[in-house]
């Protein structure tokens, strides 16, 4: 049988480690965690796997069902998908099979594990060609004390089926023994999925030695490493191929230099070696199941925000966080790992972005999507029109004072001493003659005294951008054209107005001096932030979807053609463009660093590629 190559589709893999167990009777795995750790290091490589990965380690079972769940339903017809589980196994009195989770109770499986009906149900729905799923349990049943299961119908035999390949550690009477933990610190991977990693990090499982290692290969050599090692373990496979499936190549060997260019190198080298830069390489992982608001990046943890969900990340390891619901589809706000929205009720509540823990918040009632966080200071406003300046560190109210006005359109902000609000005059009952007038308040950061007020001329839409040197307003002129208007955060005064020539697409951005926006008719326009002198205008592929953000001198925009485009600031100079299409989100923009873009693309999925984009 023939291997098939590399391939273009999507390399993604999901992997389920469960250690950790509430029921004394399911005893505690420390295998499961360092499985994951240890396959994700081979998978990921880009060099042997070149997979996208994300693991769920001692996750609970709703989670892992709906991540499963988005695992094999957004996959495509070229995508290779590989599942894997490392935990207890379970089976009820029918003889039917469960992965257990954490809180897995072995009388109550059905209600508290993962079925293996469940997966062979996903895997149905699944659209990918090369599907393989690999199961460190014992026996796949009930379990002897100190090992993962007991006897009982096989995993490959409850999951194999037509385009999809089970490997299980052994057979059904077989125990799946963990590995050595003569460190606790530092414990070791289980026997099986130790002989699937060194297989693939070495390259000894490329049986044939053609540079790929194929999964019947994979499975060949990790058996005979099994029985040359002494352990009892007869691992199995089970499905249809209809051909081989290439799951990784063989990593290149370093060539070691000669004594003699050691020497001549370390002559010149009177500092010492430089050090070398890890590979910048573009992944991907499922996220949300649909349209998803742009990611936000704080502390180390992004975050896409799902109509009624929080999808939570360590933005190093890609490690899924439990999944927070929210009560309302405003967005939340963040800091120092902690997440504020309205909960119930419309009472503010915090959660910890980690465990998914609630913490303790001020007891007021907020709006949804009116939060903001600046330096240690949640500002929030309630629906009797108070605004409330809030430390985050002691949850106090420092002050609250009365708007008159609820506010409306966009949280807070805080420029040049002041917050900013944006509010909106009500109509009296009946009356549907104009739209509620809005009008922009501040009051002072430190007491929360009003400062000044400022009565647009024409209706504000509900998006502006509000910096240390103006505000930014947008201004409906008639249907179709917009206006821009500039404003003096410390008195509220006009400074310039800007006429577009269409309605804006998304919220204007301010960046190195610029005020930049996109308009309904595929336009790129900058404008002088200080004067409003139009500099530059472009087109653009299609209409933008986000507001344009900027690293360093580098201005990016998505539009609705597919194409990520990054142009030179403040000349407007096209320098390269990648092909995603992103989720529309008016007013937020794709989260970055440095070195990394961070966005959530049409179908959910978050993207992390490199800041210096390749054509």
């Amino acid at each position: 049988m023939t291997a098939q190559a590399l391939g273009e589709g999507y390399r993604r893999a999901l992997l389920i480690g469960t250690g950790t167990y509430d029921h004394p009777e399911l005893s505690k795995l420390l295998s499961p965690e360092a499985d994951c750790a240890g396959l994700t290091e081979v998978l990921r490589d880009p060099e042997i796997g070149q997979f996208e990965v994300q693991q769920l380690v001692d996750v609970d079972r709703p989670m892992l069902e709906r991540s499963i769940e988005e695992f094999f339903l957004t996959a495509r017809r070229d995508d290779v998908c590989l599942l894997y589980f490392s935990c207890h196994g379970v089976r009820n009195r029918s003889d039917k099979l469960y992965f257990a989770v954490r809180n897995t109770d072995p009388e109550r499986p059905a209600h508290s594990a993962i079925s293996a009906s469940f997966v062979h149900d996903m895997m149905d729905e699944c659209r990918a060609r090369s599907v393989v799923v690999v199961v460190d349990c014992c026996y796949s049943g009930l379990f002897i004390p100190g090992a993962k299961g007991s006897e009982s119908a096989g995993f490959e035999e409850v999951l194999a089926g037509h385009g999809r390949v089970i490997v299980t550690a052994g057979t059904r009477l077989q125990r799946a023994w963990e590995g050595d933990h003569s460190d606790a610190e530092a414990p070791a991977l289980s026997r099986f999925t130790s002989a699937i990693v060194e297989g693939l990090r070495s390259g000894d499982a490329d049986l044939n030695g053609d540079g790929l290692v194929t999964l019947q290969e994979l499975f060949k050599y990790t058996s005979e490493r099994l029985h040359l090692e002494g352990v009892e373990q007869t691992p199995r496979m089970g499905g249809e191929m209809q051909y081989d499936i290439a799951l990784a190549r063989v990593k290149k060997k370093r060539r070691q230099r000669s004594s003699r260019t050691t020497k001549k190198t370390q002559s010149r080298r009177t500092a010492g070696p430089s050090p070398t830069r890890r590979a910048e390489v573009p992944w991907r992982v499922s996220a949300a199941s649909g349209s998803a608001r742009q990611p936000v990046l704080s502390d180390g943890i992004l975050v896409v925000h799902e109509k009624y969900s929080l999808h939570v990340f360590d933005a190093e390891s890609r490690r899924r966080y439990p999944l927070i619901q929210t009560n309302y589809p405003g967005s939340a706000v963040f800091h120092s790992g902690t997440a504020y929205f309205p909960g119930p009720g419309s009472l503010l509540r915090s959660v910890d972005l980690r465990t998914g823990k609630p913490r303790r918040s001020a007891r007021l009632q907020v709006c949804d999507g009116l939060l903001s966080v600046s330096v240690d200071t949640l500002y929030a406003t309630s629906p009797d029109g108070s605004l409330h300046s809030i430390d985050v560190r002691s949850d106090g109210v420092r002050w609250s004072q009365k708007l008159g006005q609820p506010a409306v359109g966009c949280p807070p902000e805080v420029a040049a001493g002041s917050v900013i609000v944006m509010t909106e005059e009500s109509r009296p009952l009946g009356d549907t003659t104009d739209p509620a007038e809005k009008r922009v308040q501040a009051v002072l950061e430190v007491t929360g005294q009003p400062n000044w007020s400022y009565r647009p001329e024409r209706p504000l839409s509900g998006e502006w951008t509000v910096t240390d040197s103006g505000i930014y307003l947008v201004q409906q002129v008639d249907l179709s054209r917009q206006r821009i208007v500039a404003v003096d955060p410390t008195n509220g005064e006009p400074l310039w107005r800007f006429d577009a020539a269409a309605n804006l697409a998304v919220a204007p951005a301010a960046v190195s001096g610029l005020v930049v926006f996109g308009d309904v008719d595929n336009r790129l326009v900058a404008l002088d932030a200080k004067s409003g002198a139009q500099l530059w205008e472009r087109k653009t592929k299609g209409r933008v979807l986000t507001r344009p953000f900027a690293v360093g001198d580098t201005l990016f925009t998505a539009d609705r053609a597919a194409t990520l485009t990054a142009w030179k600031l403040p000349v407007g100079r096209k320098l390269r463009s990648y092909e995603v299409l992103l989720s529309a989100d008016r007013q937020g923009a794709p989260a970055c660093t440095n070195d990394w873009l961070y966005l959530t693309d049409s179908q959910g999925d978050m993207h992390a590629l490199p800041t210096k984009l390749r054509a």
